[in-house]
């Protein structure tokens, strides 16, 4: 190896990027070095660079989510070898922390190994959605989440008790639903009509059209009396405040993925969650980690529907482009560094 070659940010509040190269990183104890093969986009990536936020020095290079194999190990890691196949969740507190270049450092509180029967697009797709999702159901609503080791004891999961997705289709929403599914409760989630056939196949019983004036009718003719938690994948334009109508127990709590606001109802908590409880509280990281190896490993999880964007690295721009005028939809944009022309 003789270097990295990184897609940079090099000007603030612009979507023009650069390829650059940098020295071979030099990795802590605990860290290891993934060449990456995939890198998936997700919507934070470019809206720090549009509001120029989580971007402390330029040249940077952002992204969470990427898929590929370990091609070296630094001091004191346990449990992964050079070989291994991986997906990690980056936690971008350097530059190489980043994803979308040819090599990025991780460590195995991130990081988990992919079977064959996931290719690395669609492993791509996983960190920071299933992160997102797994520790606000954990952290926030008290969900649990089945680990192998739950799956040789007792069976934990609850028996039909309502749980609300908002926004099922996102990414961070479709990983919401499988999980609350597998957990054993009844899933009922949003999504805008062209979608609906998609969260029902991940566990979704009931969806309904979000555009609708009748979405919360809906929801609490659905749910029955007993809906106390929602989880909010959106958490904007309206979505917390329908959240909140749409609980019909006596107390609900609301998971909001933006931040907490002002809840409209005095029975009903809005509380900010998100992918940082998995670091801010070791023991949920911990277990969402070792669930999610158990998902994958069982083959029980289903990535996000996968689009290719043309020509690696050198279509971030336009995906990113994409992602500003909300022209996905559905499906995770993915890109590929053996594509990329360096």
């Amino acid at each position: 190896m003789t270097g990295v070659k990184a897609l940079s940010i090099t000007q603030r509040k612009s979507f023009k990027l650069t390829i650059l190269d940098f020295p071979e990183p030099k990795l802590g104890p605990g860290e290891f070095l993934i060449e990456n093969v995939a890198v998936a986009q997700n919507p934070v990536d470019w809206k720090q660079v549009l509001y120029d936020t989580g971007i402390p020095q330029l040249p940077w290079t952002n992204g969470a989510d990427v898929a590929g194999t370990i091609v070296k190990v630094g001091p004191n890691v346990k449990g992964f070898a050079v070989g291994d196949r991986v997906l990690s969740f980056l936690s971008r507190q350097t530059a190489r922390h980043g994803a979308y270049q040819t090599h990025s450092i991780s460590s195995a509180d991130r990081t988990v190994k992919v079977p064959n029967n996931y290719t690395f697009e669609q492993a791509s797709t996983v960190p920071l959605g299933y992160v997102t999702a797994g520790a606000s159901l954990v952290a926030t609503l008290g969900v649990s989440l089945l680990t192998t080791s739950d799956l040789r004891g007792a069976d934990r999961r609850v028996t039909g008790k309502p749980l609300l997705v908002w926004g099922g289709s996102s990414s961070v929403g479709a990983f919401a639903v499988q999980l609350g599914k597998l957990a054993g409760y009844t899933v009922i989630s949003t999504a805008s009509p062209a979608n609906h056939e998609y969260v029902r196949s991940l566990g979704a019983s009931e969806v309904f059209d979000y555009h609708s004036p009748d979405v919360v009718a809906n929801i609490r003719a659905a749910a029955g009396p007993n809906l106390s938690l929602v989880f909010d994948a959106i958490s904007e334009n309206g979505s917390l405040e329908a959240s909140a109508a749409a609980i019909t127990a006596s107390k609900g709590v609301v998971a909001s993925v933006l931040g907490a606001v002002k809840s409209p109802l005095p029975h009903v908590k809005i509380i900010a969650s998100g992918a940082r409880l998995a670091y801010e509280q070791p023991d949920v990281g911990k277990k969402i980690f070792e669930a999610l190896q158990g998902l994958l490993d069982r083959g029980e999880l289903i990535p996000n529907p996968v689009t290719i964007m043309s020509g690696g690295l050198n279509g971030v721009e336009a995906g990113w482009e994409l992602g500003r005028t909300h022209a996905i939809s559905g499906e995770k944009l993915v890109y590929r560094m053996a594509d990329t022309v360096f």
